[in-house]
């Protein structure tokens, strides 16, 4: 198998190194039109002698990839695309440098933005004044560049498909990389013919809506499940603005020719943790797991997938199946060998619980030529998919209810007429409740009327009551209110369904809708028995939107405040009350958001849980020591700086004793053990002390802690 897959890729690389040079030998004038265009805008460093080209089809329209490289690759290199009209479509330049993640960028983001913008007005000045910035909260100072999104704006409507993106590197000042996605040629409805938004609202329930769901989380390493009101339909569509019908705006999976087997596409899911041999002898003897024998005659035996000797087993794995820690499953491979014949490869996956025998999937590829139409029709195909379920599950298949916003793939090959492959879904159903997470998927040959994909998903679990819970209408009032609906514009494929993939439905068949769709800054989850919003992982959303705080105008330490807040080194709330003493908890969330921790906000957060987990990190990273934790404990002006030179990784030259010269007129008061840290901070300007005394058992003010963390950054 991996044979076959290297040798075919080997193909198409080799085919696509080909195909740029046979089309330029009939457009020579095309490239060196593209390259002077592309020189008349940026300077190509001199030290990128090497030049490389690809050309393409993109939209209709002729592009060139083109690229210039240094000789030795230490110089970077730069990489612009161009269509034949002249459009700049992206830029990358990429120099090595130097960058150090625990310092404040040279550049502000201010500054950077400035020159985001001049470089759209130099690149494309005929729509810089149709962009809308996109707000970036985002901003850490992990990241090396700013990035600025531009939305494009029609009669005052955002285009989400059409956007401006630039990346500007925070040390330099430098733009290192753009996007541009415009659509052009097209007819934008009149937003004057569009519903009112109370219509859109009254047709937002009635055609897309909200439904009840299980949701789950962990708890202590345990699943735990919460109800919540979601959308019923997840993504892709949305309400048309002009008649208040439920419009698809996904975009359709594109495939021609012959699809190499059935065309499924499983769920992408994380990769499973492989055990070692060791380690499955261990679990085997010390559980009752069966052996890799009893779960090969298990799969053999199972007459859909007619796994006859010719099947040889290529590949078995033992490992835990997530997100239940406690089951165990087989992973099996099986392939039959090629023969003479045409499309006669076939291959077979199998995952069995290694407690029950349980198949909970499945996978077997279609001996047949892509070319080839469909035999049976959806409701035929379902009714053997039911028919089937009942007879692998009849208990979990009564337990479920048939997911009809479930859209699969329903795929029509270029020469074909009808479906090839269908896929069905049965959702799981607890105390009238849904539960997505669980479900029955079954895909079927169509061509050879078969099934040929099936997935369990099933979790021993306890499920909460849903006795007291608000009401729809409840709901969606908060939903209006809360997160609301808004005009934009989208890019829909022109087809009678965006499932039904063919070769005509290109971009000359796309065509411009007004929709009315819901906001996305916040999620569309809220809590069954309060409302409150939540996020995706079951806890309340809390807006990190940062408007600035209302108490620090005049304040010493006003622009320290400020500096830190624009990179997310923020304490949640509006004031930030500097005068106060500040927690040992809060001091570290301050920190921790200049280090690579990237849980929780524990400042913010009743959840002991969430303190625990950033001192553990604080603690692994030798910040913390295990008998120095105490998060409602003030901080003192000495552990402050203690703790800011551990995060330096000093730690090991401050404690040796007798070599520092520390010049505060206080020196007898601080700890003999921290002469060194003090000593150090001061060197390198992170304290400077009041009139010659340092104050080292003072309560450190939350003002002094945004000052000290500044100088830290800055230094």
């Amino acid at each position: 198998m991996k044979k076959k897959i290297a040798l075919l890729m080997t193909i198409i690389m080799l085919t696509a190194c080909l195909l740029p040079s046979l089309s330029l030998a009939a457009d020579d004038q095309g490239l060196e039109k593209a390259i002077k265009t592309t020189k008349e805008k940026f300077t190509i460093p001199s030290t990128l002698t090497e030049f490389n080209y690809t050309s393409f089809t993109e939209n209709n329209k002729q592009t060139w990839q083109l690229t210039w490289n240094s000789k030795d690759g230490l110089d970077g290199n730069m990489h612009v695309r161009i269509d034949n009209d002249g459009n700049i479509l992206s830029y990358n330049y990429y120099k090595p440098y130097q960058y150090d993640q625990r310092k404040l960028p040279k550049i502000s983001k201010q500054e950077a933005k400035t020159k985001a913008e001049q470089f759209i007005k130099y690149i494309h000045p005929e729509i810089a004044s149709q962009l809308k910035y996109m707000e970036n909260i985002d901003n850490t100072l992990m990241q090396p560049t700013y990035y600025f999104n531009y939305v494009r704006l029609v009669n005052g409507i955002p285009v989400p498909n059409d956007n401006v993106f630039v990346e500007v590197n925070t040390e330099t000042g430098e733009v290192q990389s753009f996007y541009y996605n415009w659509t052009k040629d097209r007819v934008f409805p009149d937003a004057n013919k569009a519903i009112t938004l109370k219509d859109a609202q009254e047709a937002y329930k009635k055609n897309l809506g909200l439904r009840l769901i299980y949701n789950y989380t962990y708890d202590n390493d345990q699943l735990k499940t919460y109800a919540v009101y979601t959308a019923k339909y997840p993504y892709g569509y949305d309400i048309d603005a002009l008649t208040g019908n439920k419009l698809e705006t996904s975009a359709p999976y594109y495939l021609y020719g012959d699809g190499g087997g059935m065309g499924y596409r499983e769920q992408a899911k994380a990769e499973e943790p492989v055990l070692t041999p060791e380690e499955m002898n261990a679990v085997e003897e010390a559980s009752s797991l069966m052996s890799q024998a009893k779960a090969e005659k298990i799969a053999r035996d199972f007459k859909t997938l007619e796994l006859t000797d010719e099947f040889k087993l290529m590949n078995a794995n033992l490992s835990r199946h997530w997100p239940v820690k406690q089951d165990f499953i087989w992973q099996l491979y099986f392939e039959k060998a090629s023969s003479d014949k045409a499309n006669d490869y076939q291959y077979v996956s199998v995952t069995i619980n290694a407690k029950t025998g349980e198949i909970k999937a499945f996978y077997q590829n279609g001996p047949y030529k892509g070319e080839e139409e469909g035999v049976y029709d959806q409701d035929a195909a379902k009714e053997a998919v039911e028919k089937f379920i009942k007879q692998i599950q009849p208990e979990k298949f009564g337990q479920t209810e048939f997911d009809d916003t479930y859209t699969g793939d329903v795929i029509i090959y270029a020469s074909s007429t009808k479906p090839t492959q269908y896929n069905f879904r049965y959702l799981r159903k607890v105390n009238d409740v849904l539960f997505p997470s669980n479900y029955i998927q079954v895909g079927y040959d169509a061509v050879n009327g078969k099934v040929t994909n099936y997935q369990l998903e099933w979790y021993d679990i306890t499920f909460a009551p849903v006795d007291n819970i608000i009401t729809l209408d409840q709901v969606y009032e908060k939903m209006f209110n809360e997160i609301g609906l808004e005009l934009q514009y989208k890019l829909v494929h022109n087809k009678d369904s965006a499932k039904i993939i063919r070769p005509e439905y290109g971009t000359e068949n796309i065509e411009i809708k007004l929709v009315y769709t819901v906001k996305n800054d916040k999620p569309l989850l809220f809590d069954a028995n309060t409302g409150n919003i939540l996020n995706y992982d079951g806890k309340p959303y809390k807006d990190n939107k940062t408007s600035g705080y209302t108490d620090i105008s005049g304040h010493f330490a006003e622009s320290a405040i400020k500096a830190l807040a624009e990179y997310g080194i923020v304490l949640k709330g509006t004031e930030f009350k500097p005068d106060e003493s500040i927690t040992q908890k809060n001091f570290f969330t301050l920190l921790s958001k200049t280090l690579n921790y990237y849980g929780y906000d524990p400042a913010s957060s009743e959840d002991n849980k969430e303190i625990d987990e950033l001192y553990k990190y604080l603690i692994r990273e030798g910040i913390v020591k295990e008998n120095e934790k105490a998060p409602d404990a003030d901080v003192t002006r000495e552990d402050s700086v203690k703790f800011i030179i551990r995060a330096l990784k000093y730690d090991k030259v401050a404690d040796i004793k007798g070599i520092f010269n520390c010049t505060f007129k206080d020196i007898e008061k601080i700890n003999p053990d921290l002469i060194g840290y003090v000593t150090i901070a001061q060197g390198l300007k992170i304290i400077s002390g009041n009139d010659g005394y340092f104050n080292p058992q003072n309560k450190l003010t939350r003002a002094e802690t945004a000052i000290i963390i500044y100088n830290y950054l800055k230094r």
